[in-house]
């Protein structure tokens, strides 16, 4: 295809409400595609909603191609905010407290995601809208990508889009109004999203998510052009083997370790089949220690109190970026907890990709079809198991391995060629280029 800047490099501004110095999850996708895009040649601006204040993670373009808006009026946060991390050795809040703390922010983002449209984050439209040409300084894009949740961004992105005159893409890191099963939302709230998504789709030049199931359910639902590019290892050093007891304090070295990071969702990924597997191996129980590092809501306490099993786990609370790949990386086995449902099927957690660069084995308690199930049996990375029994009986075959050899084998490099962030990322920037060259020649038309 011809190139339509032959002057110039072509133009990317990047639209994500999250963005680092945030260390949020849905930060990592729009910062990989800020550099990545940098790197190429690409001329990149980021409007985003995160200050320079809000994290500690590395923000991958200059801070003068940054656009900072902050949404308006602000809004409290339920729990702690992003990119605030729990200083190590902070013990969480006392039991009753921390579950009373969960329930009402649980309750207050049901009422967000039931009552504000598109979402929460609704108080973010006007502010970049209104306030982009002032941050700008005259610069203007030849293509913007959006990245979601939250949804507020499209809306943002299309009406830039209009103004510039210029195409835009919407990626999807998670689905919308269709196929996203996470929140809890009245079927009055679901037909009025969709309603909304598709009237913002109307001027989209192209949609990008992370699986072909996922873009399949756009494309019946919506007619976008949507292609898949999958989220991928971001590179960072490997770590060093672990010393004895580096994860557990006291726990001695043929101690079974496993550890999960990240949120538990209520009634969507849930630990209570491997609490109840601990259960079941009676005596050994107590060669077995899992590490929790996130919020949990107080699911995690009461599976265990109620298995009984309470001294095989640790829950640490929220910890910072750094502390939760040292917890992966020393661990023996690392746990994946998904929703063990058909609609989960193209769900492919950022997670496990941060596991897979850990090199420890993976254990998926979640739908058994799945795209990450299959990718975890066709790289010989991980099992996947849901019933007790079954998982038991695999904690019997690691800890049996742990003990006569002292660590259960890493899965072996081989395993995550073709994963890695840059590997996806080429294909990003030509769905970006063509449909800038697309918009351009009917600009001209």
């Amino acid at each position: 295809m011809r190139n339509i800047y032959p002057e110039r490099v072509p133009r990317l501004l990047i639209v994500s409400y999250h963005f680092p110095p945030a260390e949020t999850v849905g930060a990592r996708r729009p910062a990989a595609l800020a550099a990545f895009a940098k790197q190429q040649g690409w001329e990149v601006r980021v409007l985003t909603a995160v200050g320079t204040d809000q994290g500690d993670a590395l923000v991958p373009v200059p801070e003068e191609q940054m656009i900072r808006i902050a949404p308006s009026p602000r809004l409290r946060r339920p729990g702690r905010p992003a990119g605030e991390p729990v200083p190590d050795g902070t013990a969480p809040p006392p039991f009753r407290l921390g579950r009373l703390r969960s329930g009402a922010d649980r309750l207050l983002v049901r009422a967000g995601m039931e009552l504000l449209l598109p979402d929460p984050q609704l108080n973010w439209i006007r502010p970049p809208v209104q306030n982009f040409d002032r941050g700008a300084a005259g610069w203007r894009p030849d293509v913007i990508l959006v990245s979601g949740p939250p949804f507020s961004g499209f809306v943002v992105a299309a009406a830039l889009a209009r103004r510039f005159r210029v195409p835009w893409v919407a990626d999807y890191r998670d689905l919308w109004s269709v196929g996203n099963e996470y929140w809890v939302r009245s079927a009055l709230r679901r037909a009025v999203d969709k309603r909304l998504e598709r009237r913002v789709l109307r001027t989209v030049a192209a949609c990008v998510t992370v699986s072909e199931p996922l873009a399949e359910t756009i494309r019946r639902a919506f007619g976008a052009q949507t292609h898949v590019v999958m989220n991928g290892i971001d590179r960072r050093p490997v770590p060093m083997e672990p010393s004895a007891n580096s994860v557990g304090g006291e726990t001695p070295t043929t101690t079974l370790t496993l550890a999960h990071t990240g949120y538990i969702y209520p009634g969507k990924r849930d630990p209570s089949p491997l609490i109840d597997a601990i259960a079941l191996l009676g005596a050994d129980a107590a060669k077995v220690h899992v590490i929790f590092a996130g919020e949990d809501h107080g699911i995690t306490r009461a599976a265990a109190e109620r298995a009984g099993v309470t001294d095989s786990v640790t829950l640490l609370g929220q910890v910072s970026s750094e502390k939760s790949w040292r917890i992966q990386a020393d661990a023996d086995v690392l746990v994946l907890l998904m929703w063990n449902d058909p609609r989960a099927a193209g769900t492919v957690t950022g997670k496990i990709f941060d596991y897979l660069q850990a090199r420890r084995p993976i254990l998926l308690i979640g739908y058994e079809n799945g795209v990450a199930a299959r990718l975890l049996r066709e790289r010989e990375a991980g099992v996947v198991a849901n019933e007790p029994a079954a998982i038991a009986a695999q904690l019997r075959e690691w800890l049996a391995v742990k003990e006569r050899t002292g660590r259960v084998p890493a899965v072996p490099a081989a395993a995550l060629d073709g994963l890695f962030r840059e590997d996806q990322l080429g294909r990003y920037l030509d769905i970006l280029r063509d449909a800038a060259q697309e918009g351009a020649r009917h600009a001209d038309a």
